[in-house]
C-alpha cells in the first residue's frame, strides 16, 4: 500500500428520526416523499454515516455519529438507537476506541460530533477516543465554543468541552492537508465552518461531504436542509465540489443517505448532478 493511500470503510454512527420538511428544506413534500416515505407525524428515518480511514498506524474517523450519552428527551425526540452505535460499529471492524488516532469532523452538530465524548459510569465526561486528536475547521471551533447563547442549541457543550479540557482540539484552514492524502475544504453552507474531505484512497480519490450533500438526492443545487445556516454559500460551493468529484469519477460518502454509504455522480446538468448508489 502506498504511504498516502487510505483504506476506507463506511460505518454506522446510529439512525435517528427527523422531520422530513426540515431535511429537504424548500423541496415540496409531494416531491421528497417519493424519496423517503414519512410517518403520520412527518418523520423520516435516516442514518448518521461515519467513515473509517486506515493507513499504517493512522486510524481516522470522519465524524462520529451521536454517541451514547444523549439525554432521555433527545433520545425520545429523535428516536435514537440505544447504546453507543459508533463503538458497536468499530467493534465489528476490529477497531478499539483507543486505536483511533484522529477524529476529523465535517462540523460539530450533535449527530456528527456527539460520539467524540462519552460519559463514564459516574457521569463524568471525557473524550471517547483517548489517543485521538479531534479536528474541525478553525471557524467551526470558534462558533461551537462561542459563549453566545444563540449557538447553544446547535452545539451542545457536553460534546465539546471534554475535548477542550483534554487539550485534544486541533483546527485546520481551507485547503490544509491534515495528514498525507487527507485534505480539508472549508465549504460553509450548513454551518459557517462546515468542511468536506478529499482522501487519496486505494482506488483513487474519494470525498466525504457531510451535509454539503447529505444524500444522493441532494446533489441538485437547490436541494439542501432547512438547517443550513447559509444556503446561498452552500449553493455556490456545492456544484464546485461535486464537479471536481465528477471529473475524477470519485465515490462520495454522504452523511445521511438511508439507501447506502456511498454514491457516484453519473451525469451533470448545469449545476445539478445525477447520482447512483454504489454500496
Amino acid at each position: 500500500m502506498k504511504k498516502s493511500a487510505w483504506h476506507l470503510l463506511p460505518l454506522s454512527g446510529g439512525w435517528f428520526s427527523i422531520d422530513g420538511g426540515t431535511f429537504f428544506g424548500i423541496v415540496p413534500k409531494k416531491i421528497w416523499r417519493n424519496c423517503i416515505p414519512a410517518d403520520a407525524e412527518n418523520l423520516i428515518r435516516i442514518p448518521c454515516r461515519v467513515l473509517l480511514a486506515r493507513r499504517g498506524d493512522d486510524v481516522v474517523l470522519v465524524d462520529t455519529g451521536y454517541g451514547g450519552k444523549e439525554r432521555p428527551k433527545r433520545l425520545r425526540g429523535y428516536a435514537l438507537e440505544e447504546g453507543n452505535p459508533i463503538f458497536a460499529s468499530l467493534a465489528q471492524a476490529g477497531v478499539r476506541p483507543e486505536d483511533v488516532t484522529h477524529v476529523v469532523m465535517t462540523h460539530l452538530h450533535f449527530d456528527h460530533a456527539g460520539g467524540a465524548a462519552l460519559a463514564d459510569e459516574k457521569g463524568a465526561l471525557r473524550p471517547a477516543f483517548p489517543n485521538a486528536l479531534c479536528w474541525a475547521s478553525k471557524i467551526e471551533w470558534n462558533d461551537a465554543l462561542d459563549p453566545e447563547p444563540a449557538l447553544r442549541g446547535a452545539y451542545p457543550q457536553e460534546n465539546l468541552l471534554p475535548l477542550a479540557e483534554a487539550k485534544v482540539l486541533r483546527s485546520f484552514e481551507d485547503g490544509e492537508e491534515i495528514l498525507p492524502g487527507l485534505t480539508a475544504c472549508v465549504t460553509g453552507g450548513h454551518t459557517r465552518g462546515h468542511a468536506v474531505f478529499r482522501l487519496d484512497a486505494e482506488s483513487g480519490p474519494a470525498y466525504a461531504v457531510g451535509e454539503l450533500a447529505p444524500t444522493a438526492w441532494h446533489t441538485k443545487q437547490l436541494w439542501s436542509t432547512a438547517c443550513d445556516a447559509d444556503q446561498m454559500t452552500g449553493r455556490r460551493v456545492k456544484p464546485k465540489i461535486l464537479a471536481r468529484a465528477f471529473g475524477e469519477g470519485a465515490p462520495i460518502f454522504p452523511a445521511h443517505d438511508p439507501r447506502g454509504a456511498a454514491f457516484r455522480l453519473t451525469d451533470r446538468q448545469k449545476d445539478d448532478f445525477l447520482a447512483e448508489i454504489l454500496f
